[in-house]
């Protein structure tokens, strides 16, 4: 009986090891979900305006989405936000200037680098708001994201937003 007391252990550990294995999250479905977050940080729900309310949540919210160097770059209005303190403050503004936001990525293709401590995500992010006084409006906007593995988490380290797409481009 002593004898297979290790051989049970042994296939016991690989057993769990496998559905560990199997079960766990992938690189991309980690970084699916930090996308998700950030969908969620930067939502303008109507009556929910209130700056300092807001900037602190946003700001508790991006501590875990972006690195505190990350960086964006609006290319059609040619503005830079060089830190996250600069991104916090530019999401805080949003409810300033709509009634409701939503930011929605999809067509997401993620390309995580061999040793797993990188990647690069194209997507289209579809905004849909309406500015106080003004009806929903629905824009299309194609983002490149560059992440970093720090800790163990994904983090932002780079937001490019390029030229919202006509309404009739593909």
């Amino acid at each position: 009986m002593k004898r297979w007391l290790p051989l049970g252990l042994i296939a016991v550990g690989v057993v769990l090891a496998v559905v560990a294995l199997l079960f766990s999250p992938s690189e991309e479905d980690r970084i699916r979900a930090r996308l998700t977050q950030l969908e969620d940080a930067v939502r303008v729900d109507d009556g929910a305006h209130n700056p300092l309310v807001r900037h602190g949540r946003v700001r508790k919210e991006f501590a875990e989405i972006f690195t505190k160097e990350a960086s964006a770059r609006i290319v059609e209005i040619g503005k830079r936000l060089g830190s996250r303190d600069d991104l916090t403050a530019a999401a805080t503004q949003a409810a300033v200037v709509y009634q409701t936001a939503d930011v929605s990525f999809g067509d997401t293709d993620i390309q995580v680098d061999p040793a797993g401590t990188t990647a690069e995500v194209t997507a289209t992010a579809t905004v849909t708001g309406a500015r106080h006084g003004q009806p929903v409006r629905r824009d299309e906007v194609p983002v490149a994201l560059r992440l970093e593995k720090v800790e163990g988490d994904w983090k932002i380290i780079s937001a490019t937003v390029h030229p919202r797409r006509a309404p009739d481009a593909p």
